[in-house]
């Protein structure tokens, strides 16, 4: 019997200590007293605030395993909110700009693997993100040389934030932030075959958490546009009016492809398309557009229509990227393809060029 108490009281002190886990944010802000410091969450919701007293101020409260931004002094850090106390720095450093000396706030955290490792990400991002505007901002005034170099440069920049992501996802199991890039990044252009077995080798602890718990409903969504599974059904209107419901469609071989007028890499695709489409649909093969336009862009939607001679069922929600098939299927960039089998099933979702014709070509024997 004693050894029973002993063992409930355990398992009781252990639910409670679960329960009352909390995030502890502790900095140190010399000569800033009254400053406000600000905790949101990655949707700019209010999580927590204080000021700066005697050089110091403490943000805790019930933990939600999250990103948030801590902002305070005209800056901001993007962290991980965790279990473990994180130890924050602000001051702000000289710096000169043509000539002229200025004060800069920076935030500094410390000893957190968590933050070290979103902060590698976060970097990474950005030097893609930079490195695509400048294509695209420069692209009328810069040389056939210059675009050339800045693509292969973005294409580098590219792989090496794959490798990143690929060795946080693989390396760091008991790091929050895996989850995290698995659900934010990844997600977006991987397989449920590619990510499943990286969150199998996650820890129960980030399992469990907010960012893991997301990260599971991902890959179920996933799971279930899959190679192998049965599309998900959906209707949705033709320009006309006229609901496309795609379970009717059962007994042909179908092409869902995302696309919208504003999608360059759509349109260039589009011609082959167009070729299998002429070739393979006396033999059965359909293709269904689903087109990202959003209502104030309708005109634009059906003129590409015309223009690009899409002549196959064409249909919109005019929602733009809040489509609800869009969501459904999981797509966050285009153009993105699902190709089907006569029984509805998915067999490939990367579908183009000349892959396109050659799957459709085994499906219509």
């Amino acid at each position: 019997m004693k050894r029973n108490i002993t063992l409930l009281f355990a398992l009781a002190v252990g639910l409670v200590a679960t329960a009352q886990q909390t995030y502890n944010i502790s900095g140190t802000a010399i000569g800033h007293d009254g400053m406000k410091v600000m905790l949101t969450a990655e949707d700019k919701t209010p999580i927590d605030s204080t000021v700066v007293a005697d050089g110091k101020f403490l943000l805790t409260g019930p933990l939600t395993v999250q990103m948030a931004m801590l902002k305070m002094g005209g800056t901001s850090e993007a962290m991980i909110l965790h279990e473990n106390p994180i130890n924050v720095t602000f001051h702000r450093v000289k710096t000169q700009r043509r000539g002229k000396e200025f004060e800069v706030p920076e935030l500094i955290v410390k000893d957190d693997k968590e933050h070290d490792l979103l902060k590698n990400i976060n970097d990474m991002q950005m030097f893609e993100m930079m490195t695509m505007m400048a294509i695209a901002m420069g692209k009328d005034e810069q040389s056939e040389t210059m675009r050339d170099s800045l693509a292969q440069m973005f294409v580098h920049i590219k792989e090496r934030n794959k490798a990143l992501q690929d060795s946080i996802a693989r390396n760091c199991p008991d790091n929050y932030v895996a989850a995290f890039i698995m659900n934010q990044f990844m997600a977006r252009d991987r397989s449920y075959a590619d990510l499943k077995p990286l969150y199998d080798n996650l820890s129960e602890r980030v399992k469990g958490s907010a960012v893991g718990q997301q990260l599971a409903a991902t890959l179920k969504k996933l799971g279930a546009i899959g190679v192998g599974s049965i599309a998900p059904d959906f209707s949705l209107p033709t320009a006309d009016g006229e609901e496309i419901t795609l379970s009717l469609l059962r007994g042909k071989v179908v092409l869902i492809d995302f696309w919208a007028s504003w999608c360059g890499p759509c349109l260039r695709e589009a011609p082959n398309v167009r070729k299998v489409y002429e070739k393979y649909h006396d033999k059965g093969f359909e293709v269904l557009g689903i087109s990202l336009d959003e209502q104030k862009k309708r005109d634009a939607w059906l003129q590409a229509i015309d223009k690009h001679q899409l002549a196959w069922l064409q249909v919109s929600s005019l929602s733009g990227w809040d489509c609800p098939v869009a969501k459904l299927y999981n797509v966050t960039a285009i153009p993105a393809m699902f190709l089907l089998d006569r029984d509805g099933r998915i067999v490939a979702t990367n579908a183009r060029g000349e892959k396109l014709e050659e799957e459709v070509a085994k499906l219509c024997q």
